[in-house]
């Protein structure tokens, strides 16, 4: 489940959802 979460920070910021890794894993932690 890990990994899949990492998958998605990573698709977040890949996206321009997001600009940096640590905001997508705080909006996925959230």
């Amino acid at each position: 489940m890990a990994k899949q979460k990492e998958r998605l920070d990573v698709m977040l910021v890949e996206r321009g959802l997001v600009e940096t890794r640590s905001k997508a894993q705080a909006l996925i932690m959230a």
